[in-house]
């Protein structure tokens, strides 16, 4: 299954439809497979005295233009997802037909909000960035969340924008160890500005991760909303397109060998040969053998190790550089 890649426009829209609208077209032309916006009433998210109130406030949206967006988006054949953080908000989210909703940090321990959310939404995304990996135990155990299932736990954290080097994303192998067969994805939120925003997400990578969430934005020089860690849609694109480049890399975990790795063994891989002329009922010493590469043509099922041929007895002549075949000797 290919790893789903999630334009994430946050907050950048600021209450504009039109900036919405272009959020969700830039999303799709840059060949996200999702796009996902914050959906927010400020009085479910914060007091009237907090800092950012007022702000939030002004992302409010009547039902008609995001549904005007989520529909567009749908036509596009691409996912529609939003970050809800309460009840009205989920609720609005699947009058809205949203493919899914992503509970963050915020209301990690909102279990009304996380229970609803499991019961009405096909897909839920769980943000623990800055949650003990204990609460994260708790938190599966506690709100009944099997493995193999539709909840995707997403790792990352926002520091406006997240240092390289504080993404530890080699704690995404210890994660799939401790909750074997659950869906992990990774929230990148590296500086927007930097080469290495195109590629620190293609190091979770080998973790397995199902999803990848990435900033968009319409340029940064704008400076919207959450615009520290988004990429341009030309930037998104190319960032997309470096995963899908790279992503059949990551093959299977199987350990049975190829057909193509199978070939290369034949050609590679030393065969035991004669040293010398060898007479038929000879039992095989060390001298009497060597390891060489030899034409796959003349040693269909050749021994590989000198010591299998020690101290056995040859079934046939064997001529100076002839592989010793399995059936040779007994």
């Amino acid at each position: 299954m290919p790893i789903e890649i999630i334009a994430e426009a946050a907050q950048g829209y600021e209450g504009d439809p039109k900036l919405a609208q272009l959020l969700a077209r830039g999303a799709v032309r840059a060949g996200a497979d999702a796009v996902k916006f914050q959906l927010v009433y400020a009085d479910e998210l914060a007091t009237p005295d907090y800092q950012h109130y007022a702000l939030f406030q002004g992302l409010e949206m009547p039902r008609a233009v995001w549904q005007a967006v989520v529909d567009e988006t749908h036509q596009a054949n691409r996912r529609f997802y939003f970050d809800v953080f309460g009840e009205r908000s989920l609720r609005e989210a699947h009058a809205l037909r949203a493919d899914g909703v992503k509970i963050h940090s915020t209301d990690f321990f909102n279990a009304p909000l996380v229970r609803l959310a499991l019961e009405l939404m096909p897909r839920v995304f769980i943000s623990f960035g800055g949650i003990a990996v204990d609460e994260l135990d708790t938190f599966l155990q506690r709100h009944r969340i099997p493995p193999q299932g539709t909840v995707c736990l997403m790792y990352g954290f926002q520091a406006d924008p997240t240092p390289i080097e504080l993404n530890h994303l080699s704690r995404l192998g210890a994660l799939r160890e401790r909750f074997l067969g659950y869906q992990f994805g990774f929230m990148d939120h590296t500086d927007g500005s930097l080469e290495e925003a195109l590629t620190v997400a293609l190091l979770a990578l080998p973790f397995g991760v199902r999803c990848i969430e990435k900033h968009i934005g319409l340029d940064r020089a704008l400076q919207l909303e959450d615009y520290l860690s988004a990429l341009s849609p030309e930037l998104f694109q190319l960032f997309v397109q470096r995963i899908r480049r790279l992503e059949p890399a990551l093959g299977t975990d199987r350990l049975e060998l190829t057909p193509t790795e199978r070939e290369y063994r034949q050609k590679a891989v030393k065969a035991v040969v004669a040293a010398r002329a060898i007479a038929q009922g000879t039992v095989l010493a060390p001298e009497d053998l060597s390891l060489k590469r030899v034409a796959r043509t003349t040693a269909a099922n050749p021994l590989h190790r000198i010591e299998d041929a020690v101290g056995r007895t040859v079934t046939a002549d064997l001529q100076p550089n002839q592989p010793v075949m399995k059936e040779m000797v007994g």
